[in-house]
């Protein structure tokens, strides 16, 4: 954040009341307890039918911990340049590494992964066929996403506006929603900054960021808490019930996440519009 925007932040606070400079500093350093793994994941011991070894008076399989998952694009990211980022972040929920070639597409990795109704993202699948007027071409699409309840499979090209025409990308989905669906997905999109936004993109990175250090008991007395108010509410109200603050924030984002508490200004950083509504419908 800029120092700029840290003033309009700390102007905005105290006229609302709040000056942060008041608060006592703390005395120890207070870590996070998550309820599991922060890194890699814990599964079951898969026996194999030609093992020898007799588990039968086992009561139950002993857990194997499997570390985080490479990623496994069809094609790795270009060497990087001037203008763009290169790199690859972490799903926390598949504990899978995903990769990226630049900042639309990180943030875009970024909200695919923190939403609750994608159950699989897939970076770089394998190429499909564009037919072209002087024939048939290859095409790597940027993502893939899996919904969790219909399974349905959407492919998603990133880029730009000003850059949509360069490579004539408009006619490259269309070809691939027209001719190139079968076995590969049920729909093509673009998706452009104006969906892909900044903000957007510093939410989703901060959900994932929670969900590594998900702790239910702070999830349950947070929504226990925030069940008792009705209409909107700040993030202030909500987190004054808790001694540890860095407990409180982490739940809020878990919480959102699991779309039991809703941001009223989703197009902001939750930190600069810091208010919400208790979905009761949930």
């Amino acid at each position: 954040m800029t120092r700029i925007r840290q003033i309009i932040r700390y102007l905005k606070e105290v006229e609302s009341g709040f000056d942060r400079t008041l608060l006592p500093l703390p005395s120890e350093t207070v870590f996070l307890k998550p309820d599991g793994p922060i890194s890699g994941k814990y599964l079951p011991l898969e026996a194999d039918a030609d093992d020898e070894e007799d588990y039968s008076g086992l009561a139950d399989l002993p857990w194997v911990w499997q570390p985080t998952l490479e990623p496994t694009p069809s094609r790795w990211y270009p060497a990087r340049t001037k203008g763009h980022s290169r790199g690859s972040i972490v799903n926390p929920k598949t504990r899978k590494g995903l990769t990226h070639s630049s900042t639309y597409e990180m943030n875009l990795a970024y909200m695919l992964c923190a939403s609750r109704h994608i159950s699989l993202v897939e970076d770089q699948p394998s190429a499909v066929p564009i037919i072209q007027e002087d024939g048939t071409q290859k095409h790597t699409i940027d993502y893939r996403a899996t919904m969790a309840e219909t399974g349905t499979r959407i492919v998603v090209a990133v880029r730009p506006t000003w850059l949509l025409d360069k490579d004539g990308l408009p006619y490259t989905i269309d070809s691939i929603n027209r001719h190139s669906l079968e076995g590969f997905a049920d729909e093509a999109t673009i998706m452009t900054e104006r969906e892909i936004t900044h903000d957007r993109g510093w939410n989703a990175y901060t959900i994932l960021r929670a969900l590594k250090h998900s702790a239910a008991d702070d999830n349950d007395r947070l929504r226990d808490y925030a069940s008792k108010f009705h209409g909107t509410v700040s993030l202030r109200s909500l987190i004054s019930v808790f001694e540890n603050p860095a407990c409180a924030w982490n739940a809020v984002w878990c919480l959102v996440h699991d779309e039991i508490l809703l941001p009223i200004r989703p197009d902001l950083k939750l930190v600069d519009a810091p208010f919400v509504k208790f979905n009761h419908n949930h």
